[in-house]
């Protein structure tokens, strides 16, 4: 028997080397390897040896289902299959992984050409989780929007296809809710480790590197959770927060509906306080919004008020900006309501603000500003 014509090239691939060396233990070694990537891959399992077979072919809903499991006999080659896999850990690879063997070509041959047969059957096998099945479910308009529906979506996933799952719904992050993904990612990326946060980056830094449309950018903003928001490319992250910061400065609200002027601020609208929290220069906005609230111009004014008030101040709450402290100050000491209005909406449930302090002496004037425990 002529091996290498009699199976798969992938298999032959792995076991080349050793094979033509004549080292057949270690090419037996290479072919289990090899069926244990395999499998793994498959899975998405981590495990190896007998439990990574149990994971992968045992249970009442075996990730690898090699039939219908409907009948008995569907059922017994399930668990017969699943017993011969464990016997070639058990008999073939672990003796062979421990001591030294000396088998011969022939023996060589039968093994791997056996194990070239299970790798068959495998591949021709049905996945419990299907990518693109899975897919359908994130996509769909009765996709339920919360916290809890989407964990248990998550942990439907296998450990090694989360980073493919998030990167393709970043891809396609157009053809569908939104909403959906947004729910989605913020479950997933809880899941993703340091590495699988790196991949997924490099897609989003790509799909950023170039583009100035505002669909493109502001899609991202939505979905991807803010919080991540420093692990971008860091070019690519100057450069789209100054997109973000020219959007912020040209901002302005039509005052008969409420709503953005056409072309003036509406992709810095989708700026969350967390992007701002990992931006390069965030005094840079702190200042332009300051002068934006004291525009003269009332859609200007109200654009910030409705967009960046909160989320500034939120940023600012450790160490206030120059300007921004100026401002509330300048306000005090004016008495101007609607200053005073603000700083007492923003300090007043916060027993420890460390604006009490920033603020005391004007403050002093205000005895009407008290702490107040929230009523909840």
């Amino acid at each position: 028997m002529d091996l290498k014509i009699s199976i798969d090239q992938d298999l032959w691939e792995a076991i080349e080397k050793n094979y033509e060396n004549e080292s057949y233990a270690s090419a037996i070694l290479d072919a289990m390897h090899l069926l244990t990537n395999t499998i793994r891959n498959k899975t998405g399992l981590e495990g190896d040896g007998s439990g990574l077979i149990g994971q992968a072919f045992g249970g009442e809903n075996p990730k690898i289902q090699l039939n219908k499991l409907q009948t008995e006999s569907e059922k017994n080659i399930q668990k017969g299959t699943q017993e011969i896999l464990r016997g070639l850990y058990s008999a073939i690879r672990n003796p062979r992984s421990h001591d030294k063997y000396s088998d011969s070509k022939e023996d060589a041959d039968s093994i791997i050409h056996f194990i070239g047969y299970l790798l068959k059957i495998i591949d021709k096998s049905k996945m419990s989780f299907e990518e693109t099945t899975f897919l359908k479910r994130v996509f769909e308009k009765h996709y339920v929007k919360t916290e809890e529906y989407s964990d248990l979506l998550v942990n439907e996933i296998p450990k090694r296809q989360r980073t493919n799952i998030a990167i393709s719904i970043i891809l396609q992050r157009k053809k569908g809710d939104i909403a959906n993904f947004s729910y989605f990612l913020k479950s997933l990326f809880n899941k993703l480790e340091e590495s699988d946060l790196s991949q997924v980056y490099k897609v989003i830094s790509e799909e950023l590197k170039y583009t100035s449309a505002d669909e493109d950018i502001r899609t991202i903003l939505y979905i991807v959770p803010a919080k991540y928001w420093g692990r971008l490319d860091k070019v690519v992250k100057i450069r789209i927060e100054n997109i973000l910061f020219e959007s912020a400065q040209s901002g302005r609200i039509d005052l008969s509906n409420g709503r953005c002027r056409d072309g003036y601020g509406a992709l810095g609208s989708w700026v969350k306080s967390e992007h701002l929290m990992n931006f390069e220069d965030i005094r840079a906005w702190t200042s332009m919004i300051v002068d934006k609230l004291q525009s003269n111009d009332e859609e200007e004014t109200a654009y910030v008020e409705k967009y960046y008030w909160n989320k500034i101040c939120r940023v600012n709450h450790n160490d206030i900006h120059y300007w921004l402290e100026k401002y509330i100050r300048d306000g005090l000491n004016n008495k101007e309501e609607e200053i005073v209005k603000k700083l007492a909406n923003e300090i007043q449930f916060e027993k420890d603000h460390p604006w009490w302090k920033v603020f005391e002496e004007e403050l002093k004037n205000f005895p009407e500003i008290n702490y107040c425990e929230l009523p909840f």
